[in-house]
């Protein structure tokens, strides 16, 4: 009986150490995202453009001047869905001086297109998105001051 409680202890010491290297080795790897470094030491892409990004050459609509919220959505992400409830449920205070970017092709954006009746919209491929906005992850939402996106994020700008 004693050669049992021995070799129970010796298993739930060898787990708990198991569990320490792999906490360990978790936290270094948090640490290298948040530093902007990817496993193999390459730097993290980023799925949002920088401030300062020029867009006033955007083809799909006039964004050169004046003050725009372009907000980016796919019909396949569900945080996507969360920010177009919000934009749906609020539409009178988000349509005005909203772009909506519906993200695939106008089969796949249909029903998204239905429900944004009152906003501002257009249909475009991920890879325009990724050249001409350089969003390579959605939601995106970016505010775009006379041509140049001055902030970027992925929920909506809260409204006074």
């Amino acid at each position: 009986m004693p050669g049992f409680v021995y070799a129970a202890v010796a298993l739930v010491g060898a787990v708990a150490v198991l569990n320490l290297v792999l906490t360990l080795a978790l936290a270094r790897r948090l640490r290298e995202v948040q530093a902007g470094h990817a496993h193999d030491g390459e730097p993290v892409p980023e799925v949002l453009p920088a401030p300062g990004l020029d867009v006033s050459g955007f083809p799909l609509a006039d964004l050169a001047t004046g003050r725009r919220t372009v907000v980016l959505l796919t019909p396949t992400c569900p945080p996507c869905r969360d920010v177009l409830d919000a934009l749906t449920t609020d539409a009178a205070r988000y349509r005005h001086g909203t772009l909506v970017a519906m993200i695939g092709t106008p089969a796949e954006t249909a029903a998204m297109a239905d429900r944004l009746a009152d906003f501002d919209t257009v249909t475009m491929s991920e890879p325009l998105a990724e050249k001409e906005l350089r969003v390579k992850g959605f939601p995106a939402v970016l505010s775009v001051v006379d041509g140049v996106v001055v902030d970027a994020g992925h929920q909506l700008p809260v409204l006074a």
